[in-house]
């Protein structure tokens, strides 16, 4: 097809509202990518399908694809053996949610109505719902390891919390005493690097013992981790290196459960981009009062009240348009401003709609043909 008529004739409009409507960044590439074909029978697939989905969306309302992202980079890392973060396999999950989600949107509205091109789509993908139910288990919502991802996960936070309370207990008792409190810039317990300091005053540093963890811009107080809990913040240290360990040990696991799954949820991935993409066209048809065009490949149309997608349906000018059986040709006159440029550019647009699967902004009944190429030379 023509990309000079494409650009003419404002199909690129048409895609950008199109990835407006889809759900999920592989629906919108679908979208974006979308081309004319002059082939009558991918056509009228094109066109059943886009009726298929409509029907469907109308019966059930949207399809839940909420939550759907690409994945496939770290599907493929996965793949080779890599480790994926916890919000990465929170996604992975998030995916495998959805694939199950849609099968039975579109099984349960197969049970209503004939849509065996959607029922065929959703057909091949998988039902990995062990593999999202052992990540959803290890991993929350907001991306955290839980405590019930292993045991020794469990307890190494277990002795975390029991070294941080005996040390702020400790750290508590001595920031108490009157005679400690004059040596402090404040009674205060906070951190820095990880470790437990108070803020001493410059010139009682060597009362305290123990290390200097930072320093005020001025110099004038030294946050110190105090000898009376340095055993003990190394402690805590080594619980937190274990947990640490335990972590990564657990998000290498999962992945590696992943991984054994990548190609087929890779290409899941794609499928339910593209199931996106066709109710996209579905969303767009609603959207723009559209209608699904009767197609054929002799060179006839016959377009009902046909409007220009591009303009308010307020201020657009419906046209009838008849090509192909009692005329071969029209000539079409009348002043400026009279409406000949937006009639011609309608008539090509919603062609290159209809070759496209998408259903067009006309009243029933209209007719359009699967032409081999489409030309438009507008302007002076």
């Amino acid at each position: 097809m023509n990309d000079k008529a494409l650009y003419t004739l404002e199909y690129d409009k048409i895609l950008q509202k199109l990835t407006e409507f889809a759900a999920t960044s592989i629906g919108k590439e679908e979208a974006a990518k979308l081309r004319p074909s002059a082939d009558l029978a991918e056509v009228n697939r094109r066109l059943a399908v886009t009726n298929e989905a409509f029907r469907l969306a109308a019966l059930k309302g949207a399809p839940p694809f909420g939550g759907v992202t690409d994945v496939r980079p770290q599907l493929q890392r996965a793949k080779l053996g890599g480790a994926l973060g916890p919000s990465e396999l929170m996604e992975i999950a998030l995916l495998i949610r959805g694939i199950r989600r849609v099968r039975k949107y579109v099984s349960a509205g197969a049970e209503e109505i004939e849509i065996p091109l959607l029922e065929d789509l959703v057909e091949p993908l998988i039902d990995a719902k062990p593999l999202e139910d052992e990540i959803r288990r290890c991993i929350d919502d907001q991306g955290d390891v839980l405590d019930s991802a292993s045991p020794e996960l469990a307890a190494a936070r277990r002795d975390i919390r029991t070294g941080e309370s005996r040390i702020r207990e400790k750290l508590d008792s001595l920031i108490r005493s009157a005679s400690v409190q004059k040596m402090l810039q404040e009674a205060l317990v906070t951190i820095r690097g990880d470790r437990y300091v108070i803020p001493v005053k410059q010139e009682y540093r060597a009362h305290f013992g123990g290390i200097v963890h930072d320093q005020s811009g001025s110099g004038a107080t030294l946050f110190i981790e105090p000898e009376a809990v340095l055993q003990l913040g190394n402690k805590l240290r080594e619980h937190k290196l274990q947990e640490q360990k335990e972590i990564e040990r657990i998000l290498r696991r999962l992945s590696a459960l992943v991984g054994e799954k990548a190609e087929l949820l890779a290409s899941d991935n794609e499928s339910l981009g593209y199931v996106d993409f066709i109710f996209a066209k579905a969303a767009l048809a609603e959207s723009q009062f559209a209608v699904l065009p009767a197609m054929n490949g002799e060179g006839k149309l016959s377009l009902r009240r046909a409007r220009h997608p591009l303009i308010p349906e307020k201020a657009v000018v419906p046209i009838d348009v008849e090509l192909g059986g009692d005329y071969s040709a029209i000539i079409v006159t009348g002043p400026n401003t009279g409406g000949k440029t937006v009639s011609l550019k309608t008539v090509g647009l919603l062609s290159l709609m209809a070759m496209s699967g998408l259903f067009v902004p006309a009243d029933e009944g209209s007719v359009l043909c699967v032409f081999d190429g489409i030309c438009a030379d507008i302007g002076d």
